[in-house]
């Protein structure tokens, strides 16, 4: 069997960038999995706690566990939705907004790191490819979830 298979590459590709990103966060006090939640909320405040499961491809009791201990250690906050008091709304806390410009900084960094001696053009392509990817096994995953 040889090696250097798609998903071989990305699994390694992924390791290697969750090792860089894990290692350079976690010197600001944070847990894995938090970092991909603020760069999240963020972009998106007030978001659900559902819409941060799917958008950061997370079950949602990860998400629950993982927010829960971002309130304590006063990252974030959630709100009741206004019209759904059921769903809580994430909100950024000033704290939060510091860690999140600081994993934005970090991702730059592993972004440099994992581009080194490419062109903006491959850059770009890259993107669009693995953006490719990431849409080919949502859909794949959605087909098998009717099965």
């Amino acid at each position: 069997m040889e090696v250097d298979t798609i998903h071989h590459l990305l699994l390694v590709a992924f390791c290697r960038s969750n090792h860089a990103m894990t290692s350079r966060t976690r010197t600001f006090g944070l847990m894995p999995g938090q970092p991909k939640i603020l760069e999240y909320v963020a972009d998106h405040e007030g978001c659900l706690q559902r819409d941060i499961a799917q958008a950061c491809a997370m079950d949602r009791a990860t998400v629950t566990g993982t927010l829960g201990r971002m309130e304590e250690a006063g990252l974030i906050t959630r709100k009741p939705k206004a019209n759904d008091k059921r769903a809580l709304e994430v909100w950024l806390t000033d704290k939060g907004w510091v860690a999140a410009e600081h994993v934005a900084l970090c991702g730059h960094e592993v972004d440099e790191v994992a581009c080194a001696g490419m062109t903006e053009k491959e850059r770009s392509e890259l993107s669009h490819l693995l953006a490719r990817l990431i849409d080919n096994f949502e859909k794949a995953e959605g087909k098998h979830a009717h099965e």
